[in-house]
């Protein structure tokens, strides 16, 4: 078998179990793939070719299109958050999250293991252990998580920034409502109630860069976001014009992070870049839509990712100075990015959206 895999050892062996040989027998030559982001963890296509070619006897060339990876390959399921937050005397008190989706224990079953789907009837709902995301970022007295987890046949993926993606991004989004609710502004609640210094000082660059505060006109809005994972920290501010709320756009973004030492700081501001595009993408635009069983889009001609056209006309990316070893980077501006537009969104429409992308 030759093509790109991220997990070569694991391919064998799905190979080898896949057309009935021992893996001994299976030899994996891994060819250069680009850029895999994680897509060639899994081997849909190598497991495909390999059961053609027992079929048909015969060695076998399988190349996938574009359309075939967008409607065949792998997706991430949708989440459902319910997070509660209770407060008393100015500050909160207890703050619990529960989530559900689909379950990537379905993986490990039937075809599902060797890249396909194994079809079952009925749904099961799952019980799963702690939340991966941990609302520890904020001073928020009892805290307390849980998830779930429901078993459908289909070929999941990861996401960039996986369950933060999802998990920090509701969480901002309950932080500014509940600073709403406090009758206090978003900064300065975050600012008082942060455990960490190093998150406050990515925070107060963004504040003092982006100019925090400063008066929009009608439809138009500022929103901020932190978020702290791989031994880094990041903070994004966000303004955006929803003046026509079914076609807003993102104007500004500013971004600080803390990584320790940035060992390529251009680098490091091209992910933070990237992560904003994700953010306006995900929160305002893009999304698979099922009709009938079906992935109606096939290209990224009808996939509504962040296009140059959605893209911020001003970006400005900090890297805070630190003698720190290096933290992680590739995923960290995600939840920061979707928060930060979300929460602009929602101030500059004075609406409370719950449902992601907003104009799916």
């Amino acid at each position: 078998m030759w093509f790109s895999s991220q997990t070569p050892m694991d391919a064998r062996e799905s190979i080898a179990s896949a057309i009935g040989l021992p893996k001994s027998k299976v030899r994996v030559h891994v060819v250069r793939g680009g850029g895999s982001f994680g897509r060639r963890l899994n081997h849909d296509a190598a497991i495909e070719a390999a059961l053609i070619s027992k079929a048909a006897r015969r060695p076998v060339k399988l190349m996938w299109s574009r359309g075939d990876d967008i409607r065949h390959g792998r997706m991430r399921g949708a989440s459902h958050h319910r997070i509660r937050a209770s407060h008393a005397w100015g500050r909160v008190v207890a703050f619990s999250h529960a989530m559900a989706s689909v379950s990537e224990s379905y993986e490990g079953q039937g075809l599902a293991a060797q890249g396909g789907v194994a079809v079952r009837g009925g749904v099961t709902t799952v019980a799963a252990g702690p939340l991966p995301s941990d609302s520890g970022l904020y001073n928020f007295g009892r805290v307390s998580g849980s998830s779930g987890s429901v078993e459908l046949a289909m070929p999941l993926g990861a996401w960039r920034s996986v369950d933060s993606g999802t998990m920090r991004t509701a969480e901002e989004i309950v932080v500014d409502e509940v600073a709403a609710e406090l009758g206090k502004d978003p900064v300065a609640f975050r600012r008082g109630t942060l455990r960490n210094k190093a998150v406050k000082a990515v925070l107060d660059k963004v504040a003092t860069a982006g100019n925090w505060g400063r008066p929009l006109p009608s439809g138009q809005a500022q929103g901020v976001a932190v978020h702290e994972e791989y031994g880094s920290c990041v903070a994004c501010l966000v303004e955006i014009d929803a003046t026509d709320p079914k076609n807003p756009r993102v104007t500004k973004v500013v971004m600080a992070a803390d990584v320790g030492t940035a060992v390529n700081p251009r680098g490091l501001e091209a992910q933070l870049m990237g992560t904003a595009v994700d953010g306006i993408s995900t929160v305002l635009r893009a999304g698979l839509h099922i009709d009938r069983g079906a992935v109606r889009e096939g290209s990224f001609a009808d996939f509504r990712y962040a296009r140059q056209q959605h893209s911020p006309l001003r970006f400005e990316a900090h890297i805070m100075p630190s003698r720190r070893e290096p933290g992680g980077a590739g995923e960290l501006g995600v939840p920061a990015a979707a928060g930060a537009v979300a929460n602009a969104y929602a101030r500059a429409t004075r609406t409370r959206p719950r449902r992601f992308p907003i104009n799916f």
